[in-house]
């Protein structure tokens, strides 16, 4: 029997570990199971299956799961599937108990593989839907499963385990639990691009298997139980209110995590309101025995310690207590909002900083504060970061979330925020003796930086370690580069570069910094006693208004300062030319043509999409190797920019053909045809265009054009990722390379469908993602480039262009209409509600991005008002605003194309070349260079991280090949990929 594919290998969260897995650690609990099948015979198993011929087991350890299978197994395709949660510490027990059962009744389960991925399943941070499930077993039919429950159930009686939210519990009692979903489904892809096993129902339809936060099978099912009371309905219509400790009545849910519910509610005593967090049993626990009810208890303690001492900077503690097994903790309700939150209000309602010095002074003192009223009390936070700190509406700061923070030696959980996390804290457990307090003055220095800023000093780790940039020389250049148009980081540099040294000995003290902000900076007593330099006009940087600080006094100095960026913008167009280099190079060896699988390793979510698409898949490097081997001067190779060997053009073409061949090839083995230019094989049928004209290769070729042929031009999804619009661009690619006026009809055709499929409303017109569609989309009404308004008006812009069609210009007019209509302009720039529902609320949710906000919207008006003479001026001004609003966000994108700096940056080119304002041009290279201080060294390569900023990738919308196709265009010029424009036509 195959894998079972009912429960995706989940990707652990991202918990901190100083040691890797030993060998013993990963073949502990598969030779548990071993063990329990080499002790069973013949006589021990079930009567059914004694034959001595049908005693053979397979027990095969994956990446996370390790599935054992009976030999003449065959699986189920969906059924009743049983779940046995467990803890690190009781997964040995709970397996060797549930093993005997199992392996006696010859029954299929898996399990996860080792005390580290159980501890990733128990984590407060998992999926809620998934969390806890340790073994999972797939009866051979009901009876086998009732059985099954009732043996495991006295198996594993007190056994400890979390509950598993999305099942039934077998029994009040039970550490079993049981739910209907899929064993072995056949994978195919789903109207999103993605493959999934799903179930099938009565009538033979494909249906979604849900894993939800609570029980929900399909109706259909049935009952495994039929003499048990029916499972209680999930409905919050007509759900009661929820009382807490007989005390607390629940009026809201400000979030849901696995650990559990963060709720605001009333005190029914005191009438005041309060913030009551819940705290599962068994979530988060590990070896040492502590799980997260742990964690509250001490955060309650110490609220109530703070609280003696400087009761305004913490939450008043307003009582602890227990039910059903979960600790609560009740406290005062502060008004206002996180620091987070607060910065990413004021970046999104004025684009800028602080209003003014002295607010500032007062926010960056009141910091400092913070973290001294807790070094005082002799305490060390550990996760000090703006997600736990509170912004009271008269400005006052309080400190909240003191579940990590402990005595110095005291052996704790300590916590660990990306970005804000001291390099002493990342090297140890995650269950070590509490630091010294000088990890808290690292995070008080990035924490200072979001503050005034809004930026997060996250950065993927550099591999291999040996030639690591030190994190203070990687912090120092984004400090210079925010530096340069934001005068209170500026003005504030020293204190952030001086507190977040990387050694924890050269580390500003709370005394030094107090000892800052009481004089002007850079002048004065205090400036003087940091050895700071005297301003040096605009051309001073941040590192040298701070004096160097991080670089002084080490002998890691001269290392730190090896091949710092100099000056302003001196330097910019190298690091440029190097990205290009490097990323090229590491495309071409990273690709695996002989993996069947896929070409690029992807992450957790990107696997489960297909592989030749756009988005996720090989379509992306495939067509940025193509525009890099046909474009002039980068086509004959990239000259070496460091110590990487350069990149040939024998090598771009050998690279090419290997990748486009492996595209063709796995596309043929897993046909398709979503038309969808991102999540369809629209994407995969332009790249290999694009490649076959790079190498001139006519067989290649002919198979682009037989699969542009083949793909729909009609169907129930409009958009551009996913549906019609996005066929209808490809279609418009191949008329203008090619010269075959039947992608120029197709093309006509699918613009006629969208006519049809064209809803007007008192808000304009929509193209809506039908409600019965089988899509997560389904019932969209976008605003955007990739699922919306936009997006369907640009194909019809260009459609009517190249067909000179007037019905397609107008329906193009009346989108522009829709956009104007719903902007929202301010000083952070122009920007957009995601979806209809929203602008009709008046949401204050507002996106920038190409995806769903003002870059792919601008993408569209910018067009639209070259198209139509240039005459609408509130057009043009939304354009400008589109751009003034992705020029705010440098500080906070990633460097990706869907979400980030990336995508925002082709915008601000295609609004530079089409406005003729150059100041365009200069924003789209600004961005650029936030790009670029994201940038992560991989082999001696410097390489653009994913969106999330902790790997590289090499897909197109999340990873490298977008970025790197925003950076040949910078260098070399010519059109904006994915669209069929400004390039080649038939003669």
């Amino acid at each position: 029997m195959s894998s079972p594919t009912g429960n995706p290998s989940p990707s652990a969260p991202g918990l901190r570990r100083s040691r890797a897995e030993s060998r013993a650690d990963r073949a502990l609990l598969p030779d548990i199971v071993r063990a329990v099948i080499a002790r069973s015979t013949p006589e021990a198993v079930a009567p059914e299956a004694a034959a001595p011929e049908r005693t053979d087991w397979s027990v095969e350890p994956g990446p996370f799961w390790c599935h054992v299978v009976p030999g003449g197994t065959v699986a189920r395709a969906q059924g009743w599937k049983l779940h046995v949660p467990a803890t690190p510490l009781s997964a040995p027990l709970v397996l060797a108990r549930c093993a005997e059962v199992l392996v006696a009744h010859r029954a299929a389960f898996k399990f996860a593989g080792s005390p580290a991925k159980v501890a990733a399943l128990v984590s407060g941070r998992f999926a809620r839907g998934g969390g806890g499930k340790f073994l999972t077993v797939y009866p051979a039919d009901d009876e086998r499963f009732r059985r099954l429950a009732e043996e495991l159930h006295r198996a594993t009686g007190g056994l400890p385990g979390p509950a598993v939210l999305s099942d039934r519990r077998y029994r009040p009692d039970s550490q079993v639990f049981y739910r209907y979903g899929v064993f072995k489904g056949v994978r195919e892809l789903t109207a999103d691009g993605a493959f999934a096993a799903r179930l099938t129902d009565p009538e033979g339809r494909p249906v979604a298997d849900e894993r939800n936060a609570w029980f929900s099978p399909p109706a259909w099912a049935g009952d495994p139980f039929p003499d048990r009371p029916a499972a209680p309905a999930r409905s919050t219509a007509t759900a009661r209110p929820v009382l807490l400790g007989d005390r607390f009545l629940v009026r809201g849910a400000i979030q849901h995590s696995n650990k559990g519910g963060v709720f605001r509610a009333e005190d029914t005593r005191t009438g005041a309101q309060v913030v009551v967090k819940q705290a599962r049993p068994h979530v988060g626990a590990g070896l040492e025995g502590l799980d997260v009810r742990d964690l509250l208890r001490r955060e309650a303690a110490l609220l109530e310690r703070f609280g003696r001492a400087r009761p305004e900077r913490v939450p008043g503690l307003v009582e602890v207590f227990e039910q059903q097994g979960s600790v609560f903790l009740a406290t005062e309700s502060v008004p206002g909002a996180t620091l987070r939150r607060t910065v990413a209000e004021r970046l999104a309602r004025d684009g800028g900083g602080c209003p003014d010095e002295r607010t500032a002074g007062s926010l960056v003192r009141q910091l400092v504060e913070l973290v001294a009223t807790a070094h005082e009390l002799g305490v060390t936070l550990h996760d000090f970061n703006p997600n736990n700190v509170m912004v009271t509406p008269d400005g006052r700061l309080v400190l909240i979330d003191l579940e990590m923070a402990a005595p110095e030696g005291e052996r704790w959980v300590l916590g660990a925020t990306p970005g804000y996390t001291a390099p002493e804290l990342r090297a140890v457990d995650q269950v070590a003796p509490a630091l010294p307090t000088g990890v808290d003055l690292y995070a008080l220095g990035a924490t200072v930086l979001h503050a005034l800023s809004g930026a997060d000093p996250v950065f993927a780790e550099d591999l291999p370690r040996e030639t690591a940039r030190p994190d203070e020389q990687r912090l120092a250049d984004l400090v210079d580069l925010l530096a340069r148009d934001h005068a209170h980081v500026r003005r504030f540099s020293p204190l952030i570069l001086g507190l977040a040294r990387d050694a924890p000995e050269d580390r500003w003290t709370l005394d030094r910094a107090r000892e800052f902000l009481a004089g002007e900076p850079g002048e004065g007593p205090a400036g003087a006693a940091a050895g700071l330099p005297p301003e040096q006009g605009r051309e001073g940087s941040a590192r040298a208004t701070a004096g160097r600080a991080w670089g002084q006094g080490r002998e890691a100095s001269a290392r730190a300062t090896a091949g710092r960026a100099p000056g302003r913008y001196a330097g910019a167009a190298a690091t440029r030319a190097r990205l290009l280099h490097d990323g090229v190079a590491h495309l071409l060896a990273t690709m695996r043509p002989h993996d069947p699988e896929r070409l690029w390793v992807s992450d957790s979510f990107g696997e489960t999409c297909d592989p030749v698409a756009l988005q996720h898949g090989s379509a992306g490097g495939v067509a940025l190797l193509a525009r890099v081997l046909g474009h002039g001067d980068a086509g004959s190779g990239l000259p070496a920019t460091g110590s990487v060997p350069p990149v040939t053009r024998e090598a771009l073409t050998a690279g090419l053909r290997s990748a486009a061949r492996w595209t063709a090839e796995r596309q043929d083995a897993l046909p398709s045809d979503l038309p969808g230019l991102h999540f369809g094989r629209s994407g995969t049928a332009w790249a290999l265009l694009d490649a076959a004209r790079a190498l001139d290769d006519t067989a290649l070729a002919d198979r682009a054009v037989a699969l542009a042929l083949g793909l729909p031009v009609r169907g129930p999804n409009p958009d551009v990722c996913h549906g019609v619009a996005g066929s209808g661009l490809t279609q418009l690619h191949f008329w203008r390379t090619t010269g075959d006026a039947r992608f120029l009809d197709r093309a006509a055709e699918a613009a006629d469908g969208l006519l049809d499929a064209a809803r007007r409303t008192p808000e304009g017109v929509f193209w809506p993602v039908p409600e019965d569609f089988g899509s997560a989309l389904a019932g969209a009404w976008h605003y955007g480039f990739a699922h919306g308004v936009a997006g369907v008006g640009t194909f019809l812009l260009l459609a009517a262009e190249a067909t000179g069609d007037a019905r397609f210009l107008g329906a193009a007019t009346e989108a522009g209409a829709t956009l104007t209509a719903a902007a929202r302009s301010g000083p952070a720039g122009a920007l957009w509600p995601v979806d209809r529902a929203r602008h009709l609320s008046d949401s204050p949710e507002l996106a920038r991005h190409w995806c769903s906000g003002s870059s792919g919207v601008g993408t569209f008006l910018v067009r639209l008002w070259a198209a139509t003479g240039a005459s609408d001026t509130l057009v043009r001004d939304l354009v400008d605003g589109a751009a003034r609003a992705v020029r705010t966000g440098r500080v906070t994108d990633s460097p990706a194309t869907c979400h980030g700096l990336a995508g925002n940056a082709e915008f601000l080119l295609d609004a530079a070349v089409r406005t003729g304002d150059e100041s365009h041009r200069a924003a789209a290279e600004l961005l650029v260079e936030h790009l670029a201080a994201q940038a992560v060294l991989r082999d001696g390569r410097l390489l653009v991280p994913d969106e999330n900023r902790r790997t590289v990738l090499a897909e197109y919308a999340t990873g490298l090949a977008g970025s790197l196709s925003l950076l040949l265009r910078l260098r070399s010029g010519g059109p904006r990929a994915w669209l069929p424009e400004d390039g080649p036509t038939h003669p």
